[in-house]
């Protein structure tokens, strides 16, 4: 069965994703939890320059990443009720022009 060229991508392909949650779960466990909302990519885990990161570093990482997180939350979720408005404003002008 491990003759098949797919099932041994397959199984590299698990063997390297199961390889990256070892390597989350030792760098969330050096890091801790601060009450922040879970880290998709714990500020990019797989950089090169995250080898040469002291305790100090990543301890700031851990405290910026989440702030980071829900700074763009909140942006992408204003620019979201903008495009709303824009969009219900851009129906009336059509509407009051006769373009419907």
């Amino acid at each position: 069965m491990l003759d098949d060229p797919i099932m041994q991508l397959f199984e590299l392909a698990k063997a390297q994703e199961a390889a990256e949650d070892r390597m989350a779960a030792e760098w969330a466990a050096a890091i801790g939890d601060n009450g922040g909302p879970p880290l998709d990519d714990l500020f990019g885990l797989g950089a090169p320059w995250m080898e040469h990161a002291d305790e100090a570093e990543l301890a700031r990482l851990a405290k910026l990443a989440p702030r980071i997180m829900r700074r763009q939350k909140i942006l992408s979720e204003t620019i979201a009720e903008r495009t709303k408005i824009m969009n219900r404003c851009i129906r009336r002008m059509r509407r009051a022009r006769g373009q419907n």
